[in-house]
């Protein structure tokens, strides 16, 4: 018996690697270990006041950190019974498109693209593709200025709170907003052909998840058409070689991100985005997680989209920038949120005095540990032997990063 090592993942957020294991010739197993270290966050909203928490919440991760502050937002005010309004909604998933629109674009564009175009990385491709990369560094930019906006900050922001905001965008932010929407949907439709020409990797998921709203929801759905809350079919379970968790839904191994949100929820997509999922509805419905790319890119169009619907809206009505009040009290409340990785969960029960008492987080890349060892092992199987030790392990990378992975997001403490 041998094993091969991926020390390192090379191009995704944090630190973990692989090690595949060789039987007679045989691949016999693959294990992904998450090494980076606990982060420790829900120990660290214990008994902490609500009003706190979403602001450390967003330090969890700089990428995705709105998502993390709606969503421990979210399961606040569902604690507390708490209703916000329509525009209060609109304008977090505004912010929400512009996390999408940033990472998807860092993703794809900076990560994904060198593979396709055989680079090590960006940086050498933009020897020759300079115009790609500048293409995604302007969509990028535009998410980062959205998250500025209604997050306070491009990284680490707290603006977004329970009840609403602690600032307002203006006429002539949410003007420029739509201006420049507009102006990069020609760059992601072109983005679309340039990724749709990712080959097939990894394995099939069993099951797809997704959040039953296209970024933010109170539910979960299934692609068995199952709608439930995450503890009455998601097990998960401590794994020896990792620091991140294994779920299972009814026992058995499912993916989230943007494949299964583009798969599940295509009747929720813009006019652009829908027709270009109906050109690619075929290659999509192969289910190789590769294909998460693809879905991705195809996303890129719709956040872009879905800004310009919601400016033009929030502009025709005008911002009251009303906040709701929030009066404290005993409850229980579940924040349901699309990462631009895929599901995350904010889960809290919190006292009388309005101090948090149980915290539960369990992010995209977590979920996907499961399926992602599954991929490695698949693609593993098809080419070792076949292929020289450099391809071999080119490809058993190019897999992982197919799941956009957030390592850092996906550790956490195991109470044993």
């Amino acid at each position: 018996m041998v094993s091969i090592e991926i020390d390192a993942f090379t191009r995704v957020e944090g630190n973990g690697g692989a090690e595949v294991i060789i039987e007679n010739g045989e691949v016999k197993d693959v294990k992904v270990k998450i090494f980076e270290g606990p982060r420790f966050f829900e120990l660290l909203t214990l008994g902490r006041y609500y009003w706190d928490v979403p602001d450390l919440e967003a330090r969890i991760c700089a990428i995705c950190y709105l998502s993390h502050s709606v969503a421990s937002v979210l399961g606040i005010e569902r604690a507390f019974g708490v209703k916000v309004s329509k525009e209060i909604e609109l304008l977090r998933e505004l912010g929400l498109l512009g996390e999408l629109l940033e990472s998807n674009a860092l993703h794809l564009y900076l990560l994904v693209a060198p593979d396709l175009f055989g680079y090590s990385d960006a940086i050498r491709m933009a020897t020759k593709h300079g115009e790609i990369v500048k293409e995604g560094l302007a969509i990028k930019a535009f998410g980062n200025y959205i998250r500025e906006i209604i997050g306070g900050r491009e990284i680490h922001g707290i603006n977004v709170k329970p009840g609403g905001f602690g600032r307002y965008p203006t006429v002539e932010e949410l003007e420029r907003m739509e201006r420049q929407s507009e102006a990069l949907l020609r760059l992601a439709r072109r983005g679309v052909g340039i990724f749709a020409g990712q080959e097939a990797l990894g394995a099939k998921p069993v099951h797809y998840i997704a959040v039953n709203g296209y970024l933010y929801g109170d539910k979960l759905i299934a692609s068995d058409k199952d709608t439930f809350d995450y503890f009455e079919h998601i097990e998960e379970k401590a794994l020896s070689y990792s620091f991140a968790k294994q779920s299972r839904y009814k026992g058995e191994i499912f993916m989230v991100g943007a494949l299964p949100r583009v798969l599940l929820k295509s009747e929720m997509l813009t006019p652009m985005a829908k027709h270009l999922y109906e050109e690619y509805k075929e290659k999509l419905a192969q289910g190789y997680v590769s294909l998460n790319n693809l879905a991705q890119a195809i996303e890129l169009v719709y956040a872009l989209e879905r800004t310009k619907e919601i400016t033009r809206e929030l502009l025709d009505k005008g911002i009251d920038g009303e906040n709701v009040p929030i009066e404290p009290q005993e409850g229980e409340g579940i924040g349901y949120v699309e990462a631009p990785r895929g599901v995350l969960i904010h889960h809290y029960k919190i006292d009388e005095k309005g101090n948090i008492a149980y915290s539960n987080i369990i992010t995209p890349t977590a979920f996907n540990h499961a399926i992602m060892e599954l991929s490695l092992y698949e693609e593993a199987k098809r080419r070792y032997g076949t292929s020289d030790e450099s391809t071999f392990l080119q490809k058993l990378e190019e897999t992982v990063r197919a799941f956009d992975p957030c390592i850092s997001c996906s550790v956490h403490v195991v109470r044993l």
